[in-house]
């Protein structure tokens, strides 16, 4: 049962992780990393008709998250220490969520027509709030880093 505990916990930390990341790193000293994924930002087309080269530098973020996991999996199995497998699979599950919800969902990187067609008041919000941040109305919306967690004005919008 505590090793679930681990597994939830590891998953809700890396919301707050892709919060601050996205916030400090990205949108500072990485920034030449990130830039690249704004780079359809100016444009007022709708996100399914956007185009993407493909790879971006910013791809390299999922490299830079993915390293922990496999290091807590590799030493959690090497030493037999459950509790570290656990919170390995709680960074792997947040990084399938996050590739998901970012790339298929909302950008539409990759064409799966299950995935990208699940329509619902929550997807919805995360979308509008994730858009408000690549193209803000105001600096609040800019402001808006997080991806499972965003401000409440988004969701309300869209019951």
């Amino acid at each position: 049962m505590l090793d679930i505990v681990f597994l939830i916990g590891a998953y809700c930390f890396m919301e707050f992780v892709a919060w601050s990341n996205h916030k400090f790193v990205m949108h500072g000293f990485l920034w030449k990393w990130h830039q690249d994924h704004h780079v359809n930002d100016h444009k007022k087309a709708a996100m399914h008709e956007m185009t993407f080269s493909g790879m971006e530098k910013n791809d390299l973020f999922f490299i830079v998250y993915a390293t922990p996991a496999i290091v807590f999996l590799i030493l959690g199995f090497y030493f037999d220490y459950p509790k570290m497998i656990f919170s390995g699979i709680g960074i792997s599950l947040y990084g399938l969520t996050y590739f998901w919800i970012h790339d298929i969902l909302i950008h539409q990187r990759i064409k799966i027509p299950f995935f990208s067609k699940i329509d619902n008041s929550f997807t919805r919000s995360i979308i509008n709030a994730h858009l408000a941040h690549h193209r803000p109305k105001s600096r609040n919306d800019f402001t808006n880093y997080g991806l499972l967690v965003f401000p409440r004005r988004f969701f309300k919008n869209n019951k």
